[in-house]
């Protein structure tokens, strides 16, 4: 038959088939004991068959091999060996087949099934040089020479294959760093594969049965073209024991000379039994290197074991293509392409094995195809949680790396994800630690596409133009750094029906509850770095609980953001919509937010504690899924972002960004569906907001709630509230399901929103146990246009403290570099908390960047009779203003206070109370005063609605000095046993850089809880001017300088006594400088009035009053009744100098003096004193003149 050998149609014929060959084979059978019927059970057997056969086009086959098989099992018992050599290029097959399924192997009490075949297309021919050869045993720690080695080296060798256990080797080796790894400071385990020229081709497979059963097995492929002259595998990895007692050498049934040769024939059988246990431990010893024992895996290629040579250097040497596949199931598999794939068979999670349920041998298959590769190195040190991974040859085109979890045959259902690289580089390294992970390549890589499916979830991220070096960050600070930039990142997470994206770079978010639908899309580009800070302290008030997150581009460009609610809510305060629009996105911005890093909503799955590729393979199956928890997460973050309503507890928030350019944001965003009052657009931002108390039903503590009642309820509460038409109703059915405070709350329920005053006396928790809860939420709509926002940084602060009860804000804002597009910003707030705000501010540089800072503190207190809103700010707008205006409405408190400034100073530091006190202190730097004053003009007003009507108190200032105090209150110092006049009196206590400031004060006395209502004018106040209460109850009015240049003072409706009313009280004063007054009681509390103190100025003062003589006194009511008439009071007024009476005078209610004449002829030295009575019977001759005429 050989003559009939056809190179070209038979060439690829089996061994056993082949025309042409020389075949070899050798056995081993272990028979048990004879039994009574004279059969023989073969208890185990194993063959190794070799055939050689021509290569390729040729029809020569070896006249001459030498294979040695050697190992040092009488020795260290550390290596194995095959060397041969043949003197001309061959095919090799070799069959190697193991049945010890019936004797007992280690701790098992059944050995196992292993069928292994290989060919060798190419095997190398001739020998190879002598100091290669001594280069190879040196390199396995068996120098020339080494008394551990059985028999010689040889002297000529084609292809020598050597498995050494470097952790039972106890000789001490040579020391020769110049070869691919030194004997003297070797690793666990060393492969050697080294030949004379390349091998075309090595295609292994092997089949392995444990226990022997069928359905307990794995199989392993390897197909290598081209492989390199030497390949060095080297590992910490430990490799099955050889040595073991297998055979019975000495047979005594044999004569000595029998004895020798089965001696011979059964120490190559056991060398072959050790090389096929090894290389059956092999992959899953090499597998185990990526799991939680760790190690190292080094593969190289090279031309040549020593460093030289004397025909050349020793050079790396590429394997041109290698196609691995391990499974113990039928596994995917990918012809024609470079793939990496990893398959989860949850058909085989148990398998039946021959002692009961078992994991399966390869619990994750795995597939793999790659070319161009010539060194390849996995180190893991699980203690410092460092791994390094690199890989050296040519650079190709795709690989595809890929995951599959399916069941069975099943692959459309199968859970699937891939990451494809366009190219792959010519070498690259990862190191990844604890914290980081560095990649560093030789060239960069086109894109990244990762794609998976699990179910209807489907996850695709898409990276291009990843540079060749970059960083990821892990652990508490998470991020992308790189020198280059990535050209951009694509993101989409889905399981809706039809995804939804978007072109430009964007974050778009879509969501439907109702068919259980999310879609999540993203993209952003050219980004150099992008990392996220954790904070100091999670949760933490302040920066110690502030997060940051960083990113850098090369080039800034739009950016848009969309949530998109699809899901009609049953509750209408639910569902985010809206667009948000930055044009441009800044290259680079830094963010800083509050954070308590919450891992339960959002957390990556870990690899557990599998091993190696199974961890890996769980990981990635569940990674499929993360998805889905993403679309979940950011669905709980918008669905009700701002919605609750809290009680009062401290919040901090902060927003620090930093940008290199300026940038336009537009914002649209509603939330919740039963906002009516849309925010008007303007260059600033305007915000509506309804705020509701929700009622919610516990229907398992609510029996009798039916479904006939709810119907009815659920339509009175479809706008929130329970009007007057609807009271009874609700009451009713309220009352049926026996709510014990059924009533209380309806009544609190008629304008939408239930306060604690309303519920007071109402036990909450019984309520919730009747089925009731009570939800304070909110619905709003946000919109807002900011175009050039500053280039540089922009830091928003917003704190809310309890301070002693009060509810207290603070706001801080400050930018840098910031020019504006137009002069004027404005800010409306409607319906946050109960209150409405609205602030105007008119007067920013549009020509020039300038920095602007502004801290603002402010409270409410509204647990006192009249509300007081305090104020503390501060502020540098960079530029002086031209004018702001500010309106800020409490519907809990039912206040409105109104405040304008006209001329703001570059900065101020301002602080207010405004309520029944007027407190303001104003200071200005000198360096930004306008001749020593601070604001051209300044208006504050607050009313308070009472009783169905409106009680302003208002305040206008003209020419405000640049520091300046002034406080306005009443006196809370009451004695009933004293004068009781002044008594409450509000007082005014004034200071100032100034002598030229005008006031203008006003109130009703509803709206301060004060007597009457109240009116003050005031020119060119002096820089001290005050007007209190003296210890004994008088009043003294005192100033500096010259006093007030002009001052009206007017009291109107004020009540006096009972039957007593002064319509008014009107004071003009000119050029006062100071006074006293007292007011003493004579006979009959007849009253004596007596100012002192008069140094200068002009007085007249007027009052008119309105008497009930039957009130006044109770004996002529018979007579008058409820008659009122107006009173006139004739007073009689002597002016004393010293102690020298100088003037007197007569008015009727009312007094004119002139001390300017007496003040200018003394030099002010001379006080003047003036004691006015009233006269009785010229009080009452013009009364009845008055009421007579009129």
């Amino acid at each position: 038959e050989t003559l009939n050998y056809d190179a070209e149609t038979d060439y690829d014929a089996s061994s056993r088939d082949h025309k042409c060959g020389i075949g070899i084979g050798v056995g081993y059978v272990h028979f048990g004991e004879v039994q009574p019927d004279r059969s023989i059970e073969i208890l185990e057997y194993a063959y190794l068959d070799v055939g050689f056969h021509p290569e390729e086009g040729g029809t020569i086959i070896p006249s001459e091999v030498d294979l040695t098989l050697r190992n040092d099992n009488l020795g260290d018992n550390s290596f194995d060996t095959i060397e041969i050599y043949s003197d001309v290029g061959t095919d090799v097959y070799i069959h190697y087949f193991e049945d010890r399924s019936n004797v007992p192997e280690g701790d098992s009490p059944f050995g196992n099934v292993t069928d292994s075949r290989l060919w060798i297309r190419g095997l190398p021919s001739g020998s190879l040089h002598p100091e290669e050869i001594a280069a190879i045993f040196t390199t396995i720690g068996e120098a020339p020479g080494s008394l551990n080695l059985p028999g010689e080296i040889p002297d000529r060798l084609s292809l020598m294959i050597a498995i050494k256990n470097f952790s039972a080797d106890n000789s001490n080796n040579v020391n020769d760093p110049t070869l691919p790894l030194n004997p003297a400071q070797p690793p666990n385990t060393l492969l050697l594969i080294a030949g004379t020229s390349s091998i075309k081709e090595f295609n292994y497979a092997s089949t392995f049965k444990r226990g022997g059963y069928a359905g307990d097995s794995s199989s392993m492929l390897v197909e290598i073209d081209n492989v390199p002259r030497v390949i060095v595998i080297q590992g910490s990895f430990l490799l099955s024991s050889t040595g073991v007692a297998r055979v019975n050498f000495d047979n005594p049934n044999l004569n000595t000379l029998a004895q020798f040769f089965d001696n011979a024939l059964l120490t190559v059988v056991e060398i072959v039994l050790d090389i096929g246990s090894i290389l059956n431990g092999l992959p899953n010893a090499v597998v185990g290197t990526a799991g939680s024992t760790g190690g190292v895996i080094d593969i190289k290629g090279f031309n040549q074991v020593k460093q030289t040579l004397p025909d050349g250097e020793r050079e790396s040497m590429e394997i041109e293509h290698m196609r691995f596949a391990l499974a113990s199931s039928p596994q995917p598999w990918l012809p024609g392409t470079d793939h990496i794939l990893l398959s989860e068979d949850t058909d085989i999670a148990v398998v039946n094995g021959r002692l009961g349920p078992v994991d399966p041998l390869v619990p994750v298959a795995m597939s793999m195809s790659i070319g161009g590769i010539s060194h390849v190195r996995h180190d893991f040190d699980p203690v410092n949680e460092v791994r390094n991974m690199q890989l050296d040859g040519s650079a190709s085109g795709a690989l595809l790396i890929g995951h599959l979890k399916h069941d069975s045959s099943d692959l459309p259902n199968a859970t699937k994800q891939s990451a494809l690289v366009s190219n792959r580089p010519a070498q690259f390294d990862i190191l990844q630690q604890a914290e980081s992970l560095e990649y560093r390549a030789s060239e960069p890589i086109g894109t990244i596409t990762y794609g998976g499916q699990s179910g209807e979830q489907r996850n695709a991220i898409r990276l291009s133009g990843l540079p060749a070096e970059f960083t990821l960050v892990l652990g508490d600070t998470v991020g992308y750094v790189a020198d280059a930039p990535m050209e951009s990142i694509q993101m989409q997470m889905t399981n809706a029906t039809s995804p939804l994206t978007m072109d430009g770079d964007h974050m778009r978010f879509w969501v439907n509850e109702d068919t259980a639908e999310a879609s999540l899309s993203l993209k952003l580009s050219d980004i150099t770095a992008m990392e996220r800070l954790s904070p100091l302290t999670p949760g933490a008030s302040g920066p110690e609980g502030t997060s940051e997150v960083r990113l850098v581009r090369s080039s800034s460009s739009p950016f848009s953001v969309s949530f998109e609610d699809a899901t009609v809510h049953s509750n209408p305060f639910l569902g985010l919509n809206g667009q948000v629009y930055f044009d441009p996105l800044p290259a680079n911005i830094s963010l800083s937010l509050p954070s308590d890093v919450d891992s339960d909503g959002l957390a990556l799955p870990t690899f557990g504690e599998e091993e190696g590729i199974e961890g890996l393979s769980f990981f990635l199956g569940d990674l499929v899924d993360f998805g889905s928890v993403v679309n979940d997460f950011v669905h709980a973050l918008t669905v009700n972002v701002g919605g609750d309503i809290g009680e009062s507890e401290n919040m901090s928030l902060e927003l620090d960004l930093f940008t290199g350019e300026a940038f336009n944001m537009t914002v649209d965003l509603k939330k919740g569906s039963n906002v009516e009052a849309e925010p008007d657009w303007m260059h600033g931002i305007g915000m509506e907001a309804l705020e509701q108390t929700r009622v919610e039903t516990n229907l398992s503590r609510m029996p009798t709630f039916t479904a006939t009642d709810r119907g009815p309820m659920e339509e009175i509460l479809s706008d929130g509230r329970i009007d007057a038409s609807e009271r009874a109703n609700a009451l009713a059915i309220l009352r049926t399901v026996n709510l014990t405070a059924a009533e209380p709350l309806v009544d609190a329920l008629e304008d939408g929103r239930v306060s604690s005053d309303e519920l007071k006396g109402v036990n909450l928790t019984l309520m919730e146990e009747e089925g009731i809860t009570l939800r304070d939420m909110r619905a709003w709509h946000l919109r807002a246009w900011l175009p050039s926002l500053p280039a540089g940084q922009i830091n928003i602060v917003y704190d809310f403290r309890m301070l002693e009860g009060v509810p207290t804000y603070e706001v801080e804002l400050m930018m840098s570099e910031w020019q504006p597009m137009y002069p004027q910003i404005t800010v409306v707030a409607n319906g946050l908390d109960g209150q409405d705000v609205e602030l105007f501010i008119d007067g920013f540089d549009t020509e020039q960047p300038r920095d602007v800072e502004v801290n603002v503190v402010f409270s409410t207190q509204e647990n006192l009779t009249v509300p007081r809103v305090s104020m503390e700010m501060s502020y540098d707008a960079g530029v002086r203003l031209n004018s702001a205006h500010a309106i800020f409405i409490d519907h809990d408190a039912l206040t409105r206070v109104e405040a304008l400034v006209v001329g703001i100073p570059r900065s101020t530091n301002l602080t207010a109370v405004v309520g029944d006190v007027l407190s303001l202190v104003v200071f200005v730097p000198e360096e930004y005063r306008d001749n020593g004053h601070s604001s051209d003009s300044l208006m504050i007003q607050q009313s308070r609605y009472v009783d169905g009507f409106w009680y302003p108190s208002t305040a206008f200032m003209r020419d405000l000095p640049g520091d300046m105090n002034l406080v306005t209150e009443p006196d809370g110092r009451f004695d009933i046993r004293k004068q009781t006049a002044f008594q409450g009196m509000r007082t005014l206590d004034y200071s100032s850089n100034t002598d030229d400031m005008d006031l203008y004060l006003e109130a009703k006395g509803r709206a301060i809880e004060a007597k009457g209502d109240v009116l003050m004018l005031a020119e060119d106040l002096p820089t001290r001017f005050v007007l209190e209460l003296t210890d004994d109850f008088g009043m003294r009015v005192k100033s500096s300088g010259s006093g007030v240049k002009k001052v009206y003072v007017r009291q109107t409706d004020v009540p006096a006594t009972p039957g007593v009313t002064i319509d008014r009280v009107e004071v003009v004063g000119q050029n006062l400088k100071g006074a006293t007054i007292h007011i003493y009681s004579g006979p009959g509390e007849y009253p004596l009035i007596v100012i002192d103190d008069i140094t200068d100025g002009r007085l007249v003062a007027t009052a008119q009053a309105f008497v009930q003589p039957g009130v006044v006194e109770p004996w002529l009511h018979p007579v008058f009744g409820d008659f009122e008439m107006e009173g006139r009071a004739v007073l009689l007024d002597a002016q004393f100098t010293g102690i020298i009476p100088t003037a007197s005078s007569m008015g009727v209610n009312g007094i004119v003096t002139d001390l300017s004449l007496v003040g200018s002829l003394t030099g002010e030295f001379v006080e003047t004193r003036h004691v006015m009575i009233i006269d009785p019977i010229g009080s009452a001759i013009a009364s009845g003149l008055a009421m007579i005429f009129g």
